[in-house]
């Protein structure tokens, strides 16, 4: 009987951030090119507002946006990137009274956008150590489709442009890889 075939893939690695400023501050870029490596990508943020979810720890005003990271992840150890990512939080907020940003780690392959989570839902998958796996966005057609379950800013996808720069740049990058 023959093994099954060992397959691994590397994924982009992105990140969605809120923070309460609409421009990218210095410090957090510092920050998370010194914890994820280079940053590839830089999206624009946009306002948080369909929800005051964040508004009793952050304060109101929030933007969020999306980044890439030069460096790639195996999509089996984003757990590895979600905990550097919490711990990234803590350190921030270590001398504020609240969080001073939410860092959501995740990755993108040519097909899907992944956010791993310590929280359980309906729709995400186990992944084991208590990490949940949510497919937020899927590829299609040329756009980026929100999964019926997402959060409302995924499903009016104001990402949307940034991701495909993201999802071009680490095609590009891959290909390069590749040989191609």
């Amino acid at each position: 009987m023959a093994l099954p075939h060992q397959f691994s893939e590397n994924a982009a690695l992105i990140a969605f951030v809120l923070l309460p400023s609409p421009e990218w501050p210095a410090e957090i870029l510092s920050k998370l090119t010194s914890v994820f490596g280079n940053i590839r990508h830089l999206g624009k943020l946009f306002p948080f507002d369909k929800t005051d979810y964040y508004t009793p720890e952050m304060g109101s005003g929030l933007f969020r946006g999306v980044l890439s990271f030069e460096n790639t992840v195996e999509p089996q150890n984003i757990g590895v990137e979600k905990e550097k990512s919490n711990a990234l939080e803590l350190k921030l907020a270590a001398s504020l009274e609240h969080r001073k940003i939410n860092i959501d780690i995740g990755y993108m392959d040519l097909d899907k956008v992944v956010l791993p989570s310590y929280k359980r839902g309906p729709f995400k998958l186990y992944a084991g150590n208590g990490l949940w796996l949510d497919m937020i966005l899927h590829y299609a057609k040329g756009k980026f489709l929100p999964t019926a379950w997402a959060f409302d800013d995924f499903k009016r996808n104001p990402y949307e442009h940034d991701l495909l720069l993201i999802r071009e740049k680490f095609k590009k990058s891959a290909n390069k890889k590749a040989g191609v």
